[in-house]
């Protein structure tokens, strides 16, 4: 019966473990496409890809739910056991022997309150990936479109540079035929001249956005993009949905949060509970064998203020993990609205500049270009007149841009996980 009992203490964590269920995510799957070379033209959806499969920010944040779900393991952590063993004059002048075997332990349920709020923490580190990877991807995004745009701005400035290089020889010719004073000829060459320097400071910002591109993605290089992409980000229907804890990673990572302070506060409640502790005692007296006895009692915190105070710590820190959840939501919230306005008068602008205003600007450009070859107008009036068409379309693309981020921001807050 004595050897039951203490095989049974032995054995009682074990029991446990084997009763629980890891209710831990399972880790995350990567994701596999076709290797990159070094001239690899990325689409938009490939430098997602790319940048989510190879981030150091990310594979950290992997690595930190690895260390979390190895200590979630650790859950069941017995005191170790005491063997003693005495050997001498114990109960007479004889030399005789004692071994004696104790081990102490929590109740059942601490140990699985423990192991619970273990696994919520993996659960807190998945949350975290989760979030670091909705910003990168929205990060990645956000510069994969502004270099798109840095393409179409210099290709606005390269064919707005060849147009008034031909005017700019057409007012040279007019001038040594005697046609048109010397001004008209200067300020086309330095109307071209500025040109220039705007298209080369326009290839340079380039330069440096495919550098970080290239650096959010670790490739070790300079990006390169498809620029014949879609310059609008698309806008789908989940991408609009209303705000939720398991829409916005944000929120899921404060409600993990919430849950771990509740499941730390229920361990600290059940640590106030006393400790069991069973033994086995046996020994010889004056070489005669059959001496033993068993043991059974427990362990008592003799100043219960103390847990009492980590009781206190963290129900405040329960309480603290709501405010901040409900905080939270509130914020996003009213954020939420304020985009959706923003994003509803970005449309219509875009809209406008689609449908009214670069056709209006391609009119005006076909228009002054063709009166200019035909004499009707001078350089100057020439440009006087193609000046708002070029507005216009750089204008477009400041619109192009606002909405992007509008949508990208979108995304990020409701949007569903890549």
């Amino acid at each position: 019966m004595l050897y039951r009992l203490v095989c049974a203490c032995l054995l009682l964590p074990s029991l446990v473990w084997a009763q629980t269920t890891p209710r831990t995510l399972p880790p995350p799957q990567s994701s596999t496409s076709a290797p990159l070379t070094p001239n690899s033209v990325l689409s938009l959806q490939q430098a997602l890809q790319t940048g989510l499969g190879q981030s150091l920010l990310v594979q950290t944040g992997t690595l930190e739910v690895q260390r979390q779900r190895a200590l979630s393991r650790t859950g069941y952590d017995v005191p170790r056991t005491v063997i003693d063993y005495q050997y001498g004059q114990i109960s007479g002048p004889l030399a005789d022997q004692s071994v004696n075997i104790v081990q102490q332990s929590a109740l059942p349920g601490v140990y699985s309150a423990t192991r619970r709020l273990l696994e919520s923490q993996v659960s807190t580190a998945e949350q975290r990936v989760r979030s670091q990877r909705r910003e990168l991807a929205r990060t990645i995004g956000s510069t994969y479109y502004e270099l798109l745009l840095s393409y179409q701005r210099a290709a606005l400035l390269r064919r707005q540079d060849s147009l008034y290089r031909r005017a700019a020889r057409a007012a040279r010719i007019r001038y040594q035929t005697g046609e048109t004073n010397r001004l008209e000829q200067v300020s086309a060459e330095a109307r071209s001249r500025e040109l220039q320097n705007r298209l080369a400071l326009t290839r340079t910002g380039i330069l440096v956005q495919r550098q970080q591109l290239g650096t959010l993605l670790n490739l070790g290089q300079p990006a390169t993009i498809d620029t014949a992409a879609a310059l609008v980000a698309p806008l789908a229907p989940t991408d609009t949905a209303g705000l939720s804890v398991g829409s916005n990673p944000t929120l899921a990572l404060l409600e993990q949060e919430a849950e771990v302070s509740r499941r730390q506060t229920r361990v600290e409640q059940l640590r106030r509970l006393p400790d069991v502790r069973v033994g086995y005692f046996n020994q010889t007296i004056n070489k005669e064998r059959g001496f033993q006895v068993a043991q059974a009692g427990v362990a008592l915190p003799l100043l219960g203020g103390v847990q009492k105070g980590r009781i206190q710590a963290a129900r405040i820190g329960e309480q603290t993990a709501a405010a901040q959840l409900q905080y939270a939501t509130a914020q996003l919230a009213g954020q939420l609205r304020g985009m959706r306005q923003q994003l509803a008068q970005a449309r219509t602008s875009l809209t406008y500049y689609e449908q009214t205003a670069l056709p209006q600007a391609r009119l005006i450009l076909d228009t002054a270009e063709k009166s200019f070859r035909a004499g009707d107008i001078e350089y100057v009036e020439y440009v006087v007149n193609t000046e708002p068409a070029w507005q216009i379309r750089l204008a477009y693309l400041d619109q192009v841009r606002q909405y992007n981020e509008l949508v990208l921001m979108l995304q990020a807050l409701t949007g569903p996980d890549l």
